[in-house]
C-alpha cells in the first residue's frame, strides 16, 4: 500500500457514506491533524530525549500526546467525534504551556497556540460553537498565561544559535501547518461546491425533462399550485396498437427496452417541432401544441407531429421488426394546464378538448389520424383531410370527423 493511500485511509477514519459534507470535511482535517500531530511530537519526543535529563519531561510528555492522538482515531471510529476533537486539542495545549514554562519564551513554543486557535475553527463545525470558541479562548487565555508566568529567557542552559533556531522553527511550523489546513479547507470546499453545481445542473435538467422551463421557474419562486387557462390548444393521443399482443411475448426488460425506443423518437419529434410532451399512460402518448407560450401554427405543428410520429413508427420497425401500428386523434380548443400536488408532480391539462381528442384516439382506425371539424377548419388548406363522416362517440354523442393524410407540398 503506497503512502498516498494510506494517508487517504487513515484520513477517512469514522466517516460514513452520506453524511453532510461539512461534517465529513471537518472529520478529515481533524484526522490529518492527529496524524501530523503523532509525526510531529514523536520527532520532538525523541529529539527532546537525545537532548539530555533536563528535557526529560518534555519527552514524556511528547510520548504521551503520541499515545492520544492513536486514541483519538479508536474515538473517531466508534463515532465518538467530538471526543475525538479535544483529545486532540486539550492535551497538546497543555504541553506548549509545560514545554513553554519548562523552556522558557526564548524558544517560540508559544507561537502553537495561534495555531490552535485557528485549529478551533476547524474542527469544530456550526453544529459545536461552545466547543469551537472554547478551545479558540483556551488558545489565547494559555499564551496570555504563558507571556505572564514563563520566564522570557530560557531556563536551561543551550547553546546561544539554539533559542533563536527554535524560535524560527517553531514559527514556521506554524505558519506551514496553517497554510496546510487552511488550502485543505478551501480546497474540499471548492471541490464540494463544484460539486454542487454540477448536482444542480443536473437536477436542472431532470426537472426540465419532467416540466417547461417557464413552469419550473414559477415552481421554484412560489411552491403553491400552478393552473393556467388557454383559449386554444391542440392535444394529440397516440397509441400503440399490437403492444398487448407483442408484450405477451416480450420479457419485461425487452417490453421496457422497446417502449423507450418507440417513445424516445416521440420526444425527439416533439422536441423538434417544439410541441410539449405531456406524458404517457401505458402505451398511450399525450402531445400538446400551442402551450405553455401560444404560438398560432399550434394546429399545423400538431399535425406535423402526428404525420412525424406515424413515419418514426415506420422506421422503427423496419429496423427493430416490432410491427406495431398507431392510432391518433387531435382536437383543438380551450384547456387549463398547471402542476398539482406535492409529490410525483406532473404538467398536466383538464377540460372537454383533452377528453375529445383522447376520443379522436380511442375511436380511430388503425394507421390513420383521426381529428375533429376544429382541427380540419384549420389546416385544411394545408393538409390533405378525407372526411370519415358522423361517427358515433363514446360520451361526446355524434360527431363529424376526417382523416389526415400528409401536409400538401407548395
Amino acid at each position: 500500500m503506497s503512502v498516498r493511500s494510506l494517508w487517504k485511509r487513515v484520513e477517512a477514519i469514522g466517516a460514513y457514506a452520506g453524511e453532510a459534507p461539512d461534517e465529513a470535511r471537518r472529520l478529515k482535517i481533524a484526522n490529518q491533524g492527529a496524524m501530523i500531530g503523532i509525526v510531529s511530537c514523536a520527532t520532538f519526543g525523541v529529539a527532546f530525549a537525545l537532548a539530555g535529563p533536563d528535557f526529560r519531561i518534555l519527552a514524556i510528555a511528547n510520548a504521551v500526546i503520541v499515545l492520544v492522538d492513536l486514541a483519538a482515531f479508536l474515538l473517531a471510529h466508534r463515532g465518538r467525534r467530538k471526543l475525538a476533537k479535544v483529545a486532540l486539542l486539550f492535551p497538546v495545549h497543555m504541553l506548549i504551556v509545560l514545554a513553554t514554562l519548562h523552556v522558557g519564551l526564548a524558544v517560540g513554543f508559544q507561537n502553537y497556540f495561534f495555531l490552535f486557535a485557528a485549529l478551533s475553527f476547524l474542527f469544530f463545525g456550526e453544529s459545536e460553537p461552545r466547543l469551537r470558541w472554547s478551545f479558540a479562548a483556551l488558545s489565547l487565555l494559555s499564551c496570555a498565561f504563558v507571556f505572564i508566568a514563563a520566564p522570557v529567557a530560557e531556563t536551561i542552559d543551550l547553546p546561544p544559535s539554539i533559542p533563536p533556531i527554535l524560535n524560527i522553527v517553531s514559527a514556521a511550523i506554524v505558519m506551514g501547518t496553517l497554510v496546510f489546513f487552511v488550502k485543505l479547507f478551501t480546497g474540499d470546499t471548492v471541490r464540494a461546491e463544484a460539486g454542487l453545481v454540477v448536482e444542480h445542473a443536473r437536477s436542472e435538467r431532470l426537472l426540465l425533462n419532467i416540466l417547461p422551463k417557464s413552469i419550473s421557474t414559477r415552481l421554484k419562486d412560489d411552491d403553491k399550485g400552478i393552473a393556467d387557462g388557454f383559449a386554444e390548444v391542440t392535444v394529440l393521443f397516440a397509441d400503440l396498437v399490437g403492444f398487448t399482443e407483442l408484450s405477451q411475448r416480450l420479457s419485461p426488460a425487452a417490453l421496457v427496452s422497446m417502449l423507450n425506443h418507440v417513445f424516445s423518437a416521440f420526444d425527439d419529434l416533439a422536441a423538434e417541432l417544439g410541441l410539449e410532451k405531456i406524458k404517457t399512460i401505458g402505451d398511450c402518448y399525450m402531445v400538446a401544441s400551442g402551450l405553455p407560450d401560444s404560438r398560432p401554427d399550434h394546429v399545423e405543428a400538431a399535425a406535423r407531429m402526428a404525420l412525424g410520429m406515424r413515419s418514426e413508427l415506420e422506421r422503427i420497425n423496419t429496423e427493430a421488426g416490432y410491427g406495431l401500428r398507431l392510432r391518433i386523434g387531435l382536437h383543438t380548443g380551450p384547456v387549463i394546464a398547471g402542476v398539482i400536488g406535492k409529490r410525483k408532480f406532473i404538467y398536466d391539462l383538464w377540460g372537454d378538448t383533452v377528453n375529445t381528442a383522447s376520443r379522436m384516439e380511442s375511436s380511430g382506425i388503425e394507421q390513420e389520424i383521426q381529428v375533429t371539424r376544429q382541427v380540419y377548419d384549420r389546416i385544411a388548406s394545408t393538409f390533405d383531410l378525407d372526411p370519415r363522416g358522423v361517427i358515433k362517440v363514446k360520451g361526446k354523442g355524434e360527431l363529424e370527423t376526417f382523416m389526415l393524410r400528409g401536409e400538401r407540398r407548395p
